[in-house]
């Protein structure tokens, strides 16, 4: 469940109750944490109620924009994971708050039911889980509250509705969603303040925006959900133990990890009653720990539901100790890097407790939104601030600067005041301020910073911006962020085209499609869709063979570490692509499909077959030859696989299809059926248009529909 975040007012110090909070957490059966919580199938059917269609009158939004809210927050879960939703429609109208039905719902409706699900006001939304001893949940509900309140600007409580378009006052109808979502399928909340999973929900109007910020997944909520359904292939973890020097564990610790490249926060976790923690789905690199007490701005009273393995977790039954940082730690592909934690006791000296934006005068408990390459002033309030030096504040990222440090007054607790300069290639995600005294005493506010776009952002546009531009096609096509040489160089390309406004359209639209066209993609996004083709063919009533939430976790899995052009690279690109087809093969769907006992020649003939009959009879016969002698052999496997795959006649039959594909997945971030669509009409016509024009993509006007498409641009900014 989740509850409203505590907000200050320049001038009037509003608090608002504790509430029970969200690093990534995962439910447990029992306090043993032994048994995890999870649906025992990937394939999970939510009935949408028809009140979503006829929501009543706390519900400010249209039917449509109702269920197309609770749509869009399913997908979130569904692209980040191995899930997929079979979403149905039910006339029931109330949870199940006894026992079960078997119905696993979501509904707006006012009833006597759904009214008494709720203990308070200050409680947005609650989901009901129901599991069994296994820890296979059964079922689960979900439902916003009826008599929802909020706070005003003189702490009174005074009645609240929901929206679905920013209204201020309002709560957002699609962050509830997203959050009760993610505790049907098995999550408790987060530490991390920006997290979707973390408990309090701020209204529209806090810091003079929309409350859109936890509408998408943060980096801790995608590594919760893929530690609990995948996918985790090619992911490491960091593991280990958060206790005293007298060996008391330091039960509630939120541990969490930066990324040492980027300064951004990718993912936490809080240690257990034995102190143990462990953080999972963390990409191969550098990351700094750090160990905190959970004494705002989330609170260690709120991380728990009633039962479970952090039962019985408050900030007061557990034993204070300082923010330790950690250290360094390298994480590598598949394997776990051991980190224990001394903490030393004692109470700290300082401690903040709230952000906000000197623009707005707010302070509150949830995240702060930023925006690359426009500077802002941050306000974090909190206990004795005063004794921060001007030196004291800092963001662990190379993309951000911070200044001006400054004592401010009027908010009836110490406040501090700086200024912070990103750069405009700053990348998306999750950053903390980081606050140490004259003595050397740390303390953060993790993830209280994000980069969430288009949240915050003003006229102009970003996409405008050349390199911004650059920077997003390398995230979009390639999941990695620009290399120098890689970014100049198309930079320049737009760039010299001067102020030649028909030019730079024109060079915007070949720069962009050369990143599908790149050896780097193609090696590695192109050719997880051709494996997948051949492996398995089409999806079942789909008319291709992979989808969003498959191909970039598998591409980024090959990709990992490769430039194309530096030295090494295409070694690299090879001994990824070695190392992920012989995991491929080895998957249970693959297994599935392809057993153990499978003859040489039928194996050979499945992929054939799947992959549209490619193969001449010449190249089937070799490659029966080559797995003949051992037809299990991952190794055998694997390379027979890779050669079906990189078939010159496979790759040009499919290649149209999956640049259309592509435009689906690297522009709007979704599969060509997800919401706002409902099936590959869309896809359709651009793959035809595109066969029209001979494959091309220029004259088709494909690639300039997309980036002029509202749907895209408005992942950045105002239209």
């Amino acid at each position: 469940m989740r509850f409203i975040a505590t907000l200050i007012i320049l001038g009037a110090l509003i608090l608002a109750p504790h509430a029970p909070a969200r690093a990534y957490t995962v439910q447990y059966t029992s306090s043993s944490a032994t048994t995890q919580v999870r649906w025992p199938t990937t394939t999970i059917t939510i009935a949408l109620s028809t009140s979503l269609n006829n929501p009543p009158a706390f519900v400010h939004a249209t039917g449509a924009q109702v269920v197309l809210a609770a749509r869009r927050a399913l997908s979130r879960w569904s692209l980040a994971s191995n899930i997929q939703f079979n979403v149905v429609s039910s006339t029931q109208q109330d949870v199940n708050t006894t026992g079960g039905d078997g119905v696993s719902l979501i509904t707006v409706a006012d009833t006597g039911t759904n009214r008494s699900f709720f203990t308070r006001g200050l409680q947005p939304g609650r989901a009901r889980v129901v599991f069994n001893s296994a820890g296979n949940i059964l079922e689960a509900d979900l439902a916003v509250n009826p008599n929802v309140t909020r706070l005003n600007e003189f702490g009174q409580e005074v009645t609240s509705f929901f929206s679905t378009d920013g209204t201020p006052g309002s709560y957002d109808l699609e962050s509830t969603f997203v959050h009760e979502i993610g505790h049907m399928l098995g999550l408790e909340h987060s530490g991390i303040v920006a997290s979707s999973m973390q408990p309090r929900q701020g209204v529209n109007g806090t810091f003079d925006l929309a409350n859109f910020t936890t509408r998408t997944l943060s980096s801790d909520d995608v590594a919760g959900i893929r530690a609990v359904y995948g996918p985790r292939s090619g992911l490491g973890s960091i593991a280990g133990r958060v206790g005293f020097a007298g060996g008391a564990a330091a039960f509630g610790a939120h541990v969490f990890a930066e990324d040492v490249a980027t300064g951004r926060v990718v993912a936490g976790n809080i240690a257990l009653q034995s102190g143990n923690y462990r953080i999972d789905n963390l990409p191969p690199g550098q990351y700094r720990v750090v160990a905190e007490r959970l004494d705002e701005p989330v609170n260690a009273d709120e991380i728990a539901s009633r039962n479970g393995g952090y039962q019985g977790l408050t900030l007061g039954s557990t034993t204070p100790f300082l923010t330790t940082e950690a250290g360094t730690v390298s994480v590598a592909a598949d394997a776990d890097s051991p980190l224990n934690i001394t903490v030393p006791g004692g109470t700290t000296a300082f401690n903040p407790s709230f952000i906000g934006t000197g623009s707005s005068g707010h302070l509150s408990t949830i995240a702060v939104p930023f925006v690359p390459g426009r500077g802002m002033t941050v306000l974090v309030g909190g206990d004795n601030l005063g004794v921060i030096p001007a030196s004291g504040v800092s963001v662990n990222s190379p993309f951000i600067t911070v200044s001006n440090v400054q004592q401010v007054v009027g908010f009836g607790i110490p406040v501090l005041s700086f200024d912070i300069s990103p750069s405009i290639l700053t990348p998306p995600g999750e950053y903390s301020v980081r606050l140490q005294s004259s003595t050397g005493q740390v303390s953060y506010v993790s993830g209280g910073l994000t980069v969430d776009l288009p949240n915050g952002v003003t006229a102009p546009n970003l996409i405008d911006d050349t390199q911004f531009f650059v920077a997003q096609q390398y995230r979009d096509f390639l999941s990695r962020e620009p290399d120098a040489s890689g970014l100049s160089f198309w930079t320049n390309e737009i760039n010299s085209c001067g102020s030649n406004a028909a030019c730079r359209e024109v060079k915007r639209i070949n720069v962009s499609a050369a990143f599908f066209l790149s050896i780097e993609f193609q090696g590695t996004g192109y050719l997880v869709y051709r494996l997948y083709k051949s492996a398995f063919g089409n999806l079942a009533g789909k008319p291709v063979p992979v989808r969003f939430q498959q191909l970039f976790p598998d591409a980024q899995e090959i990709g990992r570490g490769v430039v194309i052009g530096q030295p090494g690279a295409e070694a690299l690109l090879e001994a990824n692509t070695v190392a992920f087809t012989e995991r491929f093969v080895q998957r249970p769907e693959f297994l599935a499909r392809f057993p153990a006992g499978m003859s040489a020649a039928d194996f050979v003939n499945t992929l054939d077959a799947n992959a549209g009959s490619v193969l001449s009879s010449d190249e089937k016969t070799a490659l029966i030859t080559e797995l003949a002698p051992s037809p299990a052999d991952v190794r055998l496997r694997a390379s027979v696989l890779r050669k079906v795959a990189d078939d010159a006649d496979l790759r040009q039959r499919e290649l149209n299809k999956a640049f259309v594909l592509l435009q689906y997945f690297g522009y709007l971030r979704r599969n060509p059926d997800d919401a706002p669509d409902s099936d590959f009409s869309g896809w359709q016509f651009w793959l035809d248009k595109l066969n029209q024009f001979g494959g091309n993509f220029v004259n088709a006007q494909m690639v300039k529909a997309f980036l002029d498409s509202l749907e895209y641009r408005q992942r950045f900014g105002p239209s």
